[in-house]
């Protein structure tokens, strides 16, 4: 199957998404859906072949005040990979797991927990696995102040 193919499979599906296969990255396939879609279309996929969860990151955009998420899901057969994205607000970045699906969504879900705040629904292990003893704002949000927060700590570490 190509990438139009693997798009066009989705779209007859859920007509809602908008994707685009880019020129300048072979082997890609990027669609965009709303937050509440995003596990029925990430299952979809997994029944048609993609069955490995890659990856799932989050973009700050802070200035439009939302969490982008990327889901990489890819296709062995096809050599192929998905890239879901949904926007979450950053006030209340919650988003339903993929746990279910993957169990590799774990370590991933509770990465972007810890680093960026986001709740995964459904996920009953979103515990530090290196910040434990954090408190403040997640330090991967652009508002978080590194400098501010490297001069409390070791200015009294110092002392």
């Amino acid at each position: 199957m190509t990438e139009e193919g693997v798009l066009e499979l989705i779209k007859e599906k859920f007509p809602e998404i908008e994707g685009i296969v880019p020129e300048h990255q072979k082997r890609r396939v990027h669609v965009k859906a709303a937050k509440d879609i995003i596990k029925d279309i990430a299952s979809f996929l997994k029944g048609n072949g993609f069955r490995h969860l890659s990856f799932i990151t989050c973009v700050d955009w802070i200035d439009e005040g939302e969490f982008e998420l990327v889901y990489g899901i890819s296709s062995y057969e096809e050599n192929i990979v998905v890239l879901l994205k949904t926007r979450i607000p950053r006030d209340n970045p919650v988003q339903k797991t993929l746990l279910p699906l993957w169990d590799q969504a774990q370590t991933y879900e509770r990465e972007i927990h810890e680093m960026f705040g986001v709740v995964f629904e459904g996920n009953p292990r979103l515990t530090p696995f290196i910040l434990e003893d954090w408190e403040g704002i997640p330090p991967m949000r652009k508002d978080f102040d590194s400098r501010k927060y490297s001069q409390a700590v070791y200015d009294s570490e110092a002392k």
